[in-house]
């Protein structure tokens, strides 16, 4: 694995709860997550370190901003946990 500069997007205009597809990073190097489209919902970035057992990682978005987490585990992805209103979108740099 070797870190990316060019943000993944996990989740794309999503306008229902659910978690993205895991991507696998480089486990104790930093990760951002941001999310944009919040009206009412939240997105956590969680981790994992099977792919299998989830973790919230840092804290839940419940408007549009960055999650940062310095020692990433090996595999990350973008979970909306609520959402009311808004079109969620989720990009990733590891």
């Amino acid at each position: 694995m070797s870190s990316i500069t060019t943000p993944i997007t996990l989740l794309s205009a999503v306008v229902a709860t659910g978690a993205s597809n895991a991507v696998q990073v480089d486990a104790g190097l930093p990760a951002f997550l941001q999310v944009s489209g919040i009206t009412i919902a939240t997105v956590a970035l969680q981790g994992s370190l099977d792919g299998t057992n989830w973790s919230t990682q840092g804290t839940a978005l419940t408007a549009n901003g960055i999650v940062t987490i310095a020692n990433a585990p090996t595999y990350l992805r973008a979970n909306v946990t609520a959402w009311t209103s808004g079109s969620v979108t989720a990009k990733i740099v590891y």
